[in-house]
């Protein structure tokens, strides 16, 4: 984690890549709907896309950086457990960066789609005020 940014700042910078990522997602479901009706060409959807796994590795970056000293500051998850879950998260991370490059419009969707699903898991269970606390930071 960045030392001089707080948990809470860490997090509120978390959460504005989410949103970004967000509309990321949106424009390239648009683009890839526009495309199956015929009302778009390709290049401006291959390039959405192309923006949005830059986005998402920088994003991802930032994130596994940061998560192992957030989380290490929850004392009731514990070192193990805490290696375990980030580890099991950049694997997530992996496993979507890998998909993100599908043959098909519909296959596009549904790596958009896990990827939302990804990012609401991340802000329901790991990046909350009730785990990352400004109170907790040694």
């Amino acid at each position: 984690m960045a030392s001089h940014m707080t948990p809470g700042q860490m997090l509120e910078a978390l959460s504005r890549q989410h949103a970004d990522l967000r509309e990321r997602i949106a424009r390239c479901e648009q683009l890839a709907e526009d495309f199956e009706a015929g009302l778009q060409e390709p290049s401006q959807l291959l390039r959405e896309v192309t923006a949005l796994r830059v986005a998402f590795d920088a994003h991802n970056q930032f994130e596994e950086r940061a998560l192992s000293p957030l989380l290490l500051d929850v004392e009731w998850l514990g070192a193990v457990r805490v290696s375990r879950m980030v580890e099991d998260h950049v694997e997530e991370h992996r496993a979507i960066r890998r998909e993100l490059d599908p043959a098909t419009a519909y296959g596009l969707r549904a790596v958009l789609a896990s990827l939302r699903t990804h990012l609401d898991a991340e802000e329901r269970y790991l990046l909350t005020r009730k785990v990352v606390r400004d109170d907790l930071a040694g």
